[in-house]
């Protein structure tokens, strides 16, 4: 008798399973339903901690950065100056937020803008940089002006013993979505990777052609 009953309830677990693969279209909405809405809210509350996070991003993350740095570079001053600094061609090469300068760029002079490429993350973004102070063969300094930041780029070079000493000076606020970005952007490894590339680029500079000599014993009166 009990054999009988387990196989009795056997086989109506076996009908329900077959039954269940051949439910109608109205019968399985349901079901359906339930697993949508279940993704559905699952996306929704991503999306709401992810506006979350990122408001806390704007606000935390925002703010004035300022970095400076002093470093020696085993090079004559005004090479570094004539050759670097005040190319403005060259920026591209040691500067690493430079992606793109003018080809053909304006005399620098104070006042003077210039439409610069630079990069954030690998974007792309225009800038207008103004020259607001420029001292020929020793330094210049900018007005950065863009949609996520204003900053100021100080480059100057003094005279050393064995070479010249290279000023960097480097203060920008970010704003709009660029405070977002600030979080995960470290100025001083920009600044150190501005020195490191202009140690690179004046290894290859040619030596400085020798001091004249002073000359001639005087004649008599």
């Amino acid at each position: 008798m009990l054999d009988d009953n387990v196989s009795d309830q056997a086989e109506v677990t076996a009908n329900e399973k077959v039954k269940s693969l051949f439910k109608s279209k109205e019968e399985r909405q349901p079901i359906e339903s339930n697993e949508k809405n279940v993704w559905l809210n699952r996306i929704l509350v991503t999306l709401v901690w992810g506006s979350i996070i990122s408001g806390c991003f704007y606000f935390v993350g925002g703010g004035e950065v300022e970095v400076s740095s002093v470093v020696a570079i085993a090079a004559p001053k005004s090479q570094i100056f004539d050759l670097l600094i005040g190319d403005l061609t060259s920026w591209p090469e040691w500067n690493p937020t430079v992606s793109g300068m003018p080809e053909n760029p304006a005399e620098i002079k104070e006042g003077q803008s210039y439409e610069v490429t630079t990069s954030l993350f690998g974007i792309p973004i225009t800038e207008t940089w103004t020259v607001d102070f420029f001292s020929p063969g020793n330094g210049m300094e900018f007005k950065i002006e863009s949609s996520i930041r204003t900053a100021v780029l100080s480059v100057s070079v003094e005279s050393d013993i064995g070479g010249g000493v290279l000023n960097l000076y480097y203060k920008t606020t970010y704003r709009g979505l660029g405070r977002m970005a600030a979080t995960f952007i470290l100025e001083d490894a920009m600044l150190n990777k501005m020195t490191a590339n202009i140690r690179r680029l004046t290894d290859d500079f040619p030596p400085p052609p020798p001091r004249q000599g002073g000359g001639g014993r005087r004649g008599g009166p």
